[in-house]
């Protein structure tokens, strides 16, 4: 059985954003973002427009980061998945579950653009998540210690509930705390639950002293992981 018939993402569908466009006199919309991109290549949209997504403040149009990508102000192209997926131990089953989760840990850092991560881990027969990398400017006494029955990360976790934050609120500001060791601070910070096998097999924990997270980069980090402990299984 292909390992996603049994490891379903935790991110929840939601529907893509509707922008809407002001020239300062004129508001228009909603509209998607693929039309919003077609209406600037073709001169429709004003290049110096603002835009609004529903619920959302008004931004300069190029603050938008498809509309970035689109003129090439985003920087270098981001290795794909499966250039990632590839990149984890092609060759040979890792050594131990340390090796493991750096492998997992490092390739979530380079698909979502992470500063700072850690991987909790629990072994196939083991009840205990213990934490088993730490990447990036953080504490190395954080490595093997494990994590109480009782940690508010982890009930989410077991409830298949991803962090995000900002905003932040009790379980982002648990995640905050955990991570802010970290160089140059917690401007965002992600918890994302890898389930394998309908099992909970690990906590992916990232931050960075930037903007939020996509859930797009963390769903693909998401991914990475569950293929990574796939390989290793067959």
């Amino acid at each position: 059985m292909h390992y996603e018939a049994f490891s379903p993402s935790v991110f929840r569908p939601i529907a893509p954003p509707l922008w809407y466009v002001s020239d300062g006199d004129i508001t228009v919309g909603p509209v998607p973002t693929r039309l919003l991109l077609r209406g600037l290549e073709h001169g429709r949209v004003p290049d110096d427009c603002w835009v609004r997504a529903s619920g959302g403040d008004w931004r300069n149009v190029h603050a938008v980061r498809e509309v970035a990508a689109l003129g090439g102000k985003v920087g270098p192209r981001l290795p794909t998945e499966e250039q990632l997926v590839e990149w984890a131990s092609p060759a040979a089953r890792v050594r131990d579950e340390e090796e493991l989760a750096h492998q997992l840990t490092w390739l979530a850092l380079v698909a979502t653009g992470a500063e700072s991560g850690l991987f909790h881990y629990r072994a196939p027969r083991s009840r205990w998540f213990v934490t088993r990398s730490v990447v990036g400017a953080m504490p190395p006494d954080l490595l093997g210690r494990v994590l109480r029955d009782w940690d508010p990360l982890l009930e989410a976790a077991r409830l298949g509930r991803p962090v995000l934050g900002p905003p932040y609120g009790p379980l982002e500001d648990a995640l905050a705390t955990r991570m802010a060791t970290s160089q140059g601070g917690v401007g965002a910070a992600a918890m994302v639950p890898i389930f394998w096998r309908g099992t909970l097999r690990g906590m992916l924990e990232l931050s960075r002293p930037g903007h939020a997270f996509r859930r797009e980069d963390l769903k693909t980090a998401e991914r990475i992981a569950q293929r990574t402990l796939a390989r290793q299984a067959n």
